[in-house]
């Protein structure tokens, strides 16, 4: 299978799905913070490492993958986390300045491959927030394209793609008290949050596709390297191997060359329209498909990039709910 890639300044995408075998895309983020978060340092246990834990703040941006731009947001939280180390000029399109600055947003919403004239629409999508800023917001992302023609009239079976994203290191993600970045090696690192889907009708797309996946994503020597855990798939529709990986890219490019390492397996299963606390302990994966990546699954030197909870789908219609979402160290 060849791997999709963007634009340069947008940043490589992964496509974790081969004919057989649908996976879930690696969205990656297209600016990131120089800044540093200078709090206290890691204590005994688990503590949280992003500004807004659980998603309480309207304090996001909203982003077109493809196009590489920022077509929206909120800011009307963002004074809630103030802080000087959260400036970064290149946050200027988000819109928020603090007394100390331009400040990053906590969290954004990414589009991939939607044109924004189906907004809103059916077929199209949606990001919406619900409930009370300082109370865990219900972020509900809308993917509907069972019905989407393309402009022949046929039916359209492009990726479609509408994700939550904690990324911008340094503004989103903390650093450490010395001003160093969280490393996946800095202790055990764990993503959860509550999650609700509910798929709409079928399928009008030789690929059966409408899943939602998880993706901790980190940077290493060798380049960007992904872990994807799948928690709807229907079907399900794709097949893992007997070691339980839905898809590799044996930490290779499709020339043979070495980069980052990117693997996609099966996790907590979500059942349509019923709520689901999620756990995921991404170092003991990491230690589990070792040879998945590289036999080096967790180096000393691996910068904690992003945790993105990702709805994609073909020809499908697909609504999820997440919400407390949160990514600890301990």
């Amino acid at each position: 299978m060849k791997a999709r890639r963007r634009k340069k300044h947008v940043g490589a995408i992964a496509a974790v799905a081969a004919a057989a075998a649908a996976g879930a895309a690696l969205l990656i983020p297209f600016q990131s913070s120089a800044n540093e978060e200078p709090k206290s340092s890691a204590t005994a246990g688990a503590k949280s490492i992003v500004y807004d834990p659980g998603v309480k703040l309207r304090c996001y941006a909203i982003s077109d993958e493809v196009r590489g731009l920022q077509y929206g947001g909120d800011s009307r939280d963002c004074k809630e986390i103030d802080n000087p180390n959260r400036v970064d000029s290149k946050c200027t399109s988000f819109g928020y300045t603090s007394k100390h600055g331009v400040e990053c947003p906590a969290w954004r919403f990414i589009t991939y491959n939607w044109d924004q004239s189906k907004l809103r629409a059916y077929p199209g999508y949606d990001h919406q927030v619900h409930g009370p800023s300082g109370s865990p917001l219900k972020l509900v992302m809308q993917n509907n394209s069972k019905n989407l023609r393309d402009s022949s009239g046929k039916q359209n079976c492009e990726l479609k793609e509408v994700a939550f994203s904690h990324e911008y290191v340094g503004s989103s993600i903390k650093r450490h008290a010395d001003r160093s970045l969280y490393q996946f090696s800095d202790g055990r690192v764990k993503a959860s949050f509550d999650a609700l889907v509910e798929q709409s009708g079928g399928f009008k797309c030789q690929e059966k596709r409408a899943m939602l996946t998880t993706d901790f994503i980190y940077k290493t020597a060798r380049g960007i390297s992904l872990i994807s855990v799948v928690h709807f798939d229907p079907g399900p529709f794709s097949k893992a191997n007997k070691d339980g990986v839905l898809w590799t890219n044996k930490c290779q490019t499709d020339a043979g060359k070495p980069t980052g390492c990117r693997v996609t397996v099966y996790g907590q299963r979500l059942q349509p329209g019923k709520k689901t606390r999620i756990d995921i302990d991404f170092t003991a994966l990491a230690k589990k498909y070792a040879k998945y990546l590289n036999n080096d699954p967790i180096p000393a030197k691996s910068q904690i990039e992003a945790l993105q909870i990702v709805n994609t789908v073909k020809g499908a219609d697909l609504k999820s709910e997440v919400s407390n979402v949160d990514l600890t160290v301990g």
